[in-house]
């Protein structure tokens, strides 16, 4: 298999963002969040949703992993904590890999890339929200997350529960 390269998202990307992350949800969410909500979303919200967050005045990072050819496989997108109270200064808002990218490395490799980032940003801390049953639960936890609560959030009339992990030192991470 040939390297894929890891790169600072630009808005060229916004198609293939938008792609990753509605198939993402598609392969991931089914049977964890309503049929309902996952059968309504459009790649076009998606679109949108992507040229606001790559938006220089938004004050997220974002990272795309790329293929040979080009095509974007997974994206991570982080900033400052949206969560106040909690002393924690940064967060991971989103992490998404296609399913052929997924189980790879490709997720260890984004998040050290957004930690890197974190770091030049001078955050020494950080977190991220997951909805409990995502199979990704435990590859936060490998990366080193810790569970600081859980929220229930309402998703197309129903309740799932969301996690929230933190790591308090950021230095303390490979």
């Amino acid at each position: 298999m040939s390297k894929r390269t890891i790169r600072e998202a630009e808005i060229m990307d916004i198609q293939g963002l938008a792609h990753v992350h509605l198939n993402s949800w598609l392969t991931t969410y089914r049977g964890i969040v309503p049929d309902n909500y996952l059968d309504n979303l459009k790649l076009e919200s998606r679109i949108e949703l992507w040229t606001r967050v790559l938006d220089p005045s938004n004050g997220s990072m974002t990272f795309v992993l790329e293929s040979p050819s080009g095509e974007i496989a997974g994206f991570i997108n982080g900033g400052a904590s949206r969560k106040k109270g909690l002393d924690i200064e940064a967060e991971v808002y989103s992490l998404y890999l296609l399913k052929e990218a997924q189980g790879k490395g490709h997720g260890r490799e984004l998040m050290n890339r957004m930690i890197g980032y974190f770091r030049e940003q001078r955050y020494r801390s950080m977190l991220v929200s997951v909805l409990e049953d995502n199979p990704a639960v435990p590859f936060y936890q490998k990366m080193g997350g810790r569970f600081l609560m859980s929220e229930l959030l309402e998703i197309s009339g129903e309740q799932v529960k969301e996690l929230c992990m933190e790591w308090r030192n950021l230095d303390e991470l490979a």
